[in-house]
């Protein structure tokens, strides 16, 4: 517990150490625009991650029997990189673009009654409605 508020109270001094020794190496403008730039990224991410969330989540779903564990939490993967990008700072990208990098995780066997259907199978029930014969239009 103490190593992690220890990790808490060096992350903002280490972020400042970062930052002052990339503004004297490339300039303070340059420094500031990245930070910016990052952080509107961040943001952007964020706002537009509700329905792309869902639209994955099934696409991955549908693809078949092997699903990653990986590609399944890529919402969430999405959501936390976008969050590490919005933070003031550079540090804070350098996990934010790992969790973005497309690693293959192990696979995860899908229940059998929750197997994909071929795309050119459709289900359904239907019943035959014939035209009615010149003999059976007499009876009725």
């Amino acid at each position: 517990m103490r190593a992690i508020l220890l990790l808490l109270l060096l992350y903002p001094l280490l972020e400042i150490a970062t930052l002052v020794t990339l503004a004297h190496h490339f300039g303070g403008g340059v420094v500031l625009m990245m930070v910016l730039a990052s952080s509107l990224l961040g943001i952007w991410m964020l706002r537009n991650q509700k329905l792309g969330a869902l639209l994955t989540l099934s696409s991955v779903l549908r693809q078949g029997q092997q699903v990653s564990l990986y590609s399944l939490l890529w919402p969430l993967r999405y959501a936390l990189s976008g969050l590490l990008f919005a933070i003031p700072g550079l540090l804070s990208n350098v996990p934010a673009i790992l969790l973005l990098l497309p690693f293959r995780g192990p696979a995860l066997n899908m229940p059998a009654g929750a197997q994909a259907a071929p795309d050119d199978v459709i289900e359904g029930e239907y019943s035959r409605v014939d035209k009615p014969t010149a003999d059976q239009q007499r009876l009725h």
